[in-house]
């Protein structure tokens, strides 16, 4: 199995968990918290990861790091430890947060501009997709200037891409299979 399957199986365990407890939201922010400050910090990643560090010593700054909250979340971070599948707690995070975002049913949608959007084009852009989808809109914006004008956007695993630079592509491999048209003697 990959780290994504994995984390996907751990995630659905821990959701169904937090489900059961009334306590999916908290403990998606707890864990996104978690991971945040995992990135964050190379001395805890260092000592979480390094092989002579010992396992109880690991288990005790888990402990402590996740004292005061969600005992999901730090019962979660043990078992991934103990198990030696803590490299996952991101890939965990992020399928967690999809079940999350299924349950409330939200739709991550990510919109890539050349310029950043104005608050009335984002909410079109918001409507229109809920209107697609039948979903509320978690719209997160990025500006790219390579797509040159346009739009490109990114909901779950499609992506629609209505940029300048993908058309100026498909006009050139148009041009480039294109048959030469004329009278030619």
């Amino acid at each position: 199995m990959s780290e994504e399957q994995v984390a996907a199986v751990y995630a659905r365990a821990l959701f169904d968990a937090a489900s059961e407890a009334g306590a999916v939201e908290p403990v998606r922010r707890e864990l996104g918290d978690f991971v945040a400050a995992l990135a964050a910090s190379a001395s805890l990643r260092d000592v979480l990861a390094d092989p002579q560090v010992d396992s109880a010593a690991k288990r005790r700054v888990l402990a402590e790091i996740t004292r005061d909250g969600q005992p999901l979340v730090g019962n979660m971070l043990q078992l991934l430890l103990e198990r030696g599948r803590f490299a996952i707690a991101g890939e965990l995070h992020k399928a967690y947060d999809g079940l999350a975002a299924v349950a409330a049913r939200l739709v991550a949608v990510e919109v890539t501009t050349a310029m950043e959007l104005s608050p009335e084009t984002r909410k079109k852009i918001a409507a229109r997709v809920a209107e697609a989808t039948g979903r509320e809109v978690e719209l997160a914006e990025r500006v790219d200037p390579a797509i040159v004008g346009g739009l490109v956007l990114r909901v779950g695993d499609v992506i629609v891409d209505g940029s300048v630079q993908a058309r100026i592509r498909q006009l050139r491999r148009r041009l480039a299979t294109a048959e030469l048209r004329g009278d030619v003697e």
